[in-house]
């Protein structure tokens, strides 16, 4: 077999699937236009394309350095596109440099799979590269390029180096860096930042994976409690599962000052559990501890973990001094079984599915059947059932309605800091016209946690939707993206506030990339392309929401969530009529 060896770079849209979901046609035409704009950059660049397949286009170059620069260059072109309507497509590129197999006019092996990998793991509009491409930059390249770390890849047997370029920096002098951007916080004014890995299972069970991840959670919730601390959140530490990276590189991508890593080990009744607090800036150990106690413990070794870990952030940073130690601790769970159920049942819950809600009722309830104390089952069952009525997947919204706010109460009743339940009842208490008692408990809320992406999220779509300034929901939305930007329902979220708050271009660009599935998405987004005039894109979101959810409405939306801001209320009225009006005068 004929071998050479080449710069390979491979692209794919990213959120295709779910694009083509919410608009076949206008993504398809978009694609077209954008593989005519990639040919083009390719050609350029030297390049040629030798593999197309779905959304995917895989190119080869002689030169790892003309590689980057079209990568470059095609996400520059593409940037520019946000928010243009049908023309707007993001793409994650990788970049490798190795040896192939010529077959034909394709290219095969390794060197070709690495790259593929390497788009996999790139973020939205993000390029990554491998080691040998970055090599290969030296000092010819123009742009920065940051150190990921070493990243485990899919089918590939060992971690390679992986590195992502800064595209939108200027020409300079290419350098590995921890840009200001990316390096930690070191901002002796705000709150010190900690990211907490998932735990390592050492066991090879499932059911241990399941606790080893869910401990890990359960960590972040409550540091996530004391309002001196920034906590980054699950669903971004989900990413690192598995992740080789030091714990230098891994601060520095997160912005953190602090990482906490662990591992779980069971064997019968036994199980260890060991951690370590590292300062992300040099990466010395704070503090380690080893844990070592029978199954029936094993929630309190997790709150020993978590008061340590404060007490040594307490000694080792100035700023945490006056670190609240009487912050109230959750109830911890009676039931090793029940614990589990409620793993099972938020793993569902953020599917955002017609089936996994249900799932995730069936697991949450019998969470609280096994376990009745379990305040954070209680309020996940509430989130299970509000989700289900909010995006017309409930049988019987009103009875789901109800079942919602008896869940909170029973939360709010064991826990009175669960700031998801919080919110929750302030919905019911301006459903009863307390609006000033929810705007109070928005109020307590953001006191109580100032830097937790979900609840901050949380918090937005009851400004704009419950009772508040829908401007600042809006605000409040784009902060929690910013700490934590691989969220659908954050987007989902900005979608809603931005258009009560008239927003309605900046409405659809955050909308195209929440879930797709929700009838809510698909309901503001025609209202949104109503209020711009686009009939063509409101009436192909509403033929989207008729076929699947043919008795979803604005009111029923307004009825489960439900909307209480007088704002919201006539904002939404309005959009549902512009909908209505712009259908009979088309027939």
């Amino acid at each position: 077999m004929d071998r050479k060896l080449a710069a390979i770079m491979s692209a794919d849209v990213v959120g295709y699937s779910r694009l083509t979901a919410l608009d076949e046609e206008g993504t398809i035409r978009a694609l077209d236009r954008s593989r005519e704009r990639i040919d083009r950059l390719v050609a350029q660049y030297a390049g040629r394309i030798f593999g197309l397949a779905g959304d995917g286009i895989m190119a080869e170059f002689s030169s790892a350095v003309q590689a980057v620069r079209c990568a470059i260059q095609i996400q520059r072109e593409f940037s520019a596109d946000e928010g243009d309507g049908d023309s707007s497509l993001k793409l994650r590129i990788g970049i490798n440099l190795g040896d192939v197999i010529i077959a034909g006019d394709d290219l095969l092996g390794d060197g070709v799979n690495v790259a593929a990998r390497l788009q996999s793991i790139a973020g939205s509009s993000a390029i990554c590269i491998s080691g040998p491409v970055r090599d290969q930059l030296g000092a010819k390249a123009e742009f920065r390029v940051r150190n990921m770390g070493k990243r485990v890849l899919k089918n590939i047997p060992t971690a390679i180096p992986v590195f992502q370029v800064d595209w939108s920096a200027g020409p300079g002098v290419s350098r590995v860096t921890g840009s200001p951007s990316t390096a930690p916080s070191g901002d002796s004014s705000g709150p010190p930042v900690i990211a907490i890995l998932p735990f390592a299972n050492l066991a090879g069970d499932e059911f241990w994976e399941r606790l080893a991840v869910g401990l890990a959670a359960d960590i972040i919730a409550d540091l996530a409690r004391y309002p001196n601390l920034a906590v980054i959140s699950r669903q971004t530490m989900m990413a690192y599962k598995g992740c080789e990276n030091d714990v230098v590189s891994i601060g520095r991508q997160l912005k953190a000052d602090y990482v906490l890593e662990g591992n779980l080990q069971a064997s019968g009744d036994q199980v260890r559990i060991s951690v370590q607090l590292t300062d992300a800036s040099n990466g010395a150990s704070l503090w380690t501890a080893r844990y070592h106690e029978t199954v029936d413990n094993l929630f309190e070794l997790q709150d020993a973990v978590t008061a340590s870990v404060v007490n040594a952030l307490g000694n080792c940073s100035g700023k945490l001094l006056k670190f609240r130690r009487d912050v109230l601790r959750r109830q911890k769970p009676a039931s090793l079984q029940a614990y589990d159920c409620y793993l099972l049942g938020e793993e569902q819950l953020d599917l955002f599915t017609r089936a996994s809600i249900a799932e995730s009722i069936r697991f949450l309830s019998r969470a609280v059947q096994l376990d009745p104390k379990l305040a954070r089952a209680w309020t996940g069952l509430g989130c299970a059932y509000s989700a289900g009525v909010c995006n017309g997947f409930s049988e019987d919204p009103a009875s789901a309605v109800r079942l919602f706010e008896d869940c909170v109460e029973k939360a709010l009743e064991l826990d009175p800091q669960d700031l998801t339940a919080r919110l929750g009842a302030a919905g019911f208490r301006a459903l009863r016209g307390d609006l000033e008692g929810a705007l109070d408990d928005h109020e307590m809320v953001l006191t109580s946690a100032p830097h937790d992406a979900d609840t901050i999220a949380m918090l937005a779509g009851n400004m704009a939707l419950v009772a508040g300034e829908p401007k600042h929901g809006c605000e409040l939305a784009r902060r929690a993206i910013r700490l934590n930007p691989s969220i659908p329902w954050y987007y989902g979220m900005l979608g809603r506030c931005c258009f009560v708050a008239g927003l309605y271009k900046e409405c659809i660009a955050a909308l195209n990339k929440a879930p797709p599935q929700s009838p809510a998405t698909l309901l503001f987004t025609a209202m949104a392309a109503a209020m711009l005039n686009r009939e063509g894109d409101a009436a192909r979101f509403v033929a989207r929401l008729d076929e699947p959810f043919p008795g979803f409405s604005a009111e029923a939306f307004i009825r489960g969530y439900p909307v209480t801001n007088p704002v919201a209320l006539a904002a939404i009225r309005n959009g549902a009529e512009r909908l209505r009006s712009r259908a009979a005068g088309e027939s």
